[in-house]
């Protein structure tokens, strides 16, 4: 169940930076979104999908516990599968990449509003 856990809150972490995390400041540099009232992470269960997990266990030969940390795992690949999966989506629209996490709406739409201005 631990190890469970931090799978999880892993996932959770990563889709969180994907989508939703993101510091925001104003025109004279001070930060919008300093609490957690403004800094929105992932929430359980409305932002993340139902997540399955398999466990292999190959102990560490590097400790006399045989153990390692899990957690960090989960948070590495949704980032990228999601700025993908947001590339892909927009690739008819022939816009620039997106070259910063979250891809919200407005940076979506501002990025497709340049390239129509090129293409026209």
């Amino acid at each position: 169940m631990i190890v469970e856990g931090q799978i999880h809150g892993g996932v959770a972490q990563g889709v969180g930076g994907a989508l939703f995390e993101e510091m925001v400041y104003d025109e004279q540099g001070q930060l919008l979104t300093g609490t957690l009232m403004d800094y929105r992470g992932a929430r359980a269960p409305t932002d993340l999908p139902p997540i399955e997990t398999v466990h292999l266990e190959y102990p560490s030969p590097r400790n006399p516990l045989g153990i390692k940390g899990v957690g960090e795992g989960g948070a590495i690949s949704p980032p990228a599968a999601i700025a993908n999966a947001v590339e892909d989506a927009l690739a008819p629209a022939r816009r620039p990449a997106h070259r910063r996490l979250p891809p919200t709406p407005r940076a979506s739409a501002s990025l497709i509003q340049a390239a129509r201005r090129r293409s026209s």
